[in-house]
């Protein structure tokens, strides 16, 4: 081989290097924000459970008097 070949090869490895590590970036960056949105879905729908037992509770608190008479328990 002869100089220039090898300077070649060696510029070609650092590009596709240099490639690889973008991507692998891009795609740590892009499961970290995945992780995170999970994270915001499970403490919404955790709150959301709190509520209805929330609601559930003050429900029951009042009594089954202090609720008009329906039958469907609309609020």
């Amino acid at each position: 081989m002869t100089g220039l070949t090898s300077w070649l090869i060696a510029a070609c490895g650092g590009l596709v290097l240099l490639i690889v590590t973008w991507l692998q970036g891009r795609l740590s960056g892009a499961k970290a924000e995945r992780n995170a949105n999970r994270a915001k879905e499970a403490d919404a729908y955790e709150k959301h459970f709190q509520d209805i037992g929330n609601a559930a509770s003050a429900r029951n608190a009042l009594g089954p008097d202090s609720l008009p008479d329906d039958k469907y328990r609309r609020d």
